[in-house]
């Protein structure tokens, strides 16, 4: 009896379950009618929120700072990326409500070819994982899965409006932290899936309605303070510091080539 293994399953069929829909519905989104088996590629589907044109308050005021170092134990010193706090006038764009999925990177990965995410073993998206975000991946390859969508990353001030409306809100949901309402705080020596399905945290939609913007991954902007590091927006699985999962928070930023696992990423799209 020949066996096959799960990459090379994954190249079979998920290449001709993306081909189909992708001819079918060329960019566009493709929707899918029931939640997707354990292990097995999924059309990628671009659900896309309007985020409007216009002001928001980005970063935090210097009061607002001096509180929350002292609430917290920090030096101010830590806020300092943050401050001051300003009006930015953002065009409007598309943001996906999600982000990419390990089922939707899989995809992406089988059409093209491109390399699998690092952790993924024996070419296998990892068991049971494929409504969690993907991670282990780079800026690079994020990139990549958004320019084969006909997208491209979002920059820092498009990620945080997005993930806090225009009215200056700590969180998507507003200024109190609920910690029902994202995925943190996990230890990374415990058994188990580190992150979560992007569905798992309905309560931590913001404003305009997108989805799982703190917690579970961090997510990979566009742009960054140099060069060669970038910024990652909304903490992640790991962050245990209630400070670093704010929208506005600025102390997160990682070397693009590092694949860890907890960094991801999501998608914009220009509006013509």
């Amino acid at each position: 009896m020949s066996h096959i293994s799960r990459r090379e399953w994954l190249l079979a069929t998920g290449a001709a379950v993306a081909s189909v829909a992708l001819a079918k519905h060329g960019s566009a989104a493709v929707q899918t009618g029931t939640s997707p088996a354990v292990g097995v590629p999924q059309p990628v589907v671009d659900t896309l929120v309007f985020v409007p044109g216009g002001f928001f308050q980005r970063g935090t005021t210097a009061p607002v700072a001096d509180q929350l170092a002292a609430q917290f134990g920090y030096h101010p010193s830590w806020f300092a990326g943050e401050v001051p706090a300003e009006l930015v006038d953002v065009p409007p764009f598309l943001v996906r409500k999600y982000p990419v999925t390990c089922a939707e990177f899989a995809v992406f990965c089988a059409v093209t070819g491109h390399p699998l995410p690092k952790g993924w073993l024996n070419g296998q998206m990892p068991f049971g994982l494929h409504d969690h975000p993907v991670s282990g991946v780079t800026r690079a390859d994020a990139e990549a899965f958004a320019a084969w969508r006909g997208m491209r990353l979002p920059t820092e001030v498009e990620w945080e409006k997005a993930a806090r409306g225009v009215d200056g809100r700590m969180f998507p949901w507003g200024d109190v932290f609920d910690p029902s309402a994202c995925r943190f705080g996990i230890d990374p020596a415990a058994p188990g899936p580190k992150t979560s399905s992007v569905f798992a945290h309905p309560q931590g939609a913001s404003p305009f309605g997108v989805m799982d913007t703190i917690g579970n991954v961090a997510e990979y902007c566009a742009d960054g303070p140099d060069s060669t590091d970038g910024w990652i927006k909304g903490g992640a699985w790991i962050s245990t510091e209630i400070v670093n999962l704010r929208c506005a928070a600025r102390n997160m930023s990682g070397a693009i080539v590092n694949p860890s696992a907890f960094y991801g990423f999501r998608c914009v799209k220009d509006l013509a």
